[in-house]
């Protein structure tokens, strides 16, 4: 299985300058530009210069990956996604991981008890 970043595409992400200002948690009046690239969403704050967010850290992100989880096949490649999710768990939030976690219960639990016909 591919490594996530080639799972999934940032291109595709819809980003709002709202959102990254929360994000950072300062005024978005403070963000002068901003450009997605290829591994990381770099921003120019007043005052602070460019900055870089990695987009593991965007709810978007998150999202995608739930979707990878929801629509696994079998209890193989979800595993093997869960392991690719795990390999970078320290890119995540505590909030995030136990979410992604809680899908990957469910996930597994379904695919572990098929339906009877």
């Amino acid at each position: 299985m591919q490594s996530l970043r080639h799972r999934i595409n940032p291109k595709t992400f819809v980003i709002t300058l709202r959102q990254i200002a929360k994000h950072l948690k300062i005024n978005q009046e403070r963000i002068l530009n901003w450009e997605k690239w290829h591994n990381v969403l770099w921003i120019h704050i007043q005052g602070k210069g460019g900055y870089f967010v990695s987009y593991r850290k965007l709810e978007q992100w998150i999202s995608a990956c739930r979707t990878l989880i929801r629509y696994c096949p079998n209890l193989n490649t979800l595993d093997t996604l869960w392991q690719s999710i795990l390999q970078e768990a320290q890119r995540y939030s505590e909030d995030a991981l136990s979410r992604l976690e809680a899908i990957w219960q469910q996930r597994y639990t379904d695919l572990s008890n098929p339906p009877q016909t």
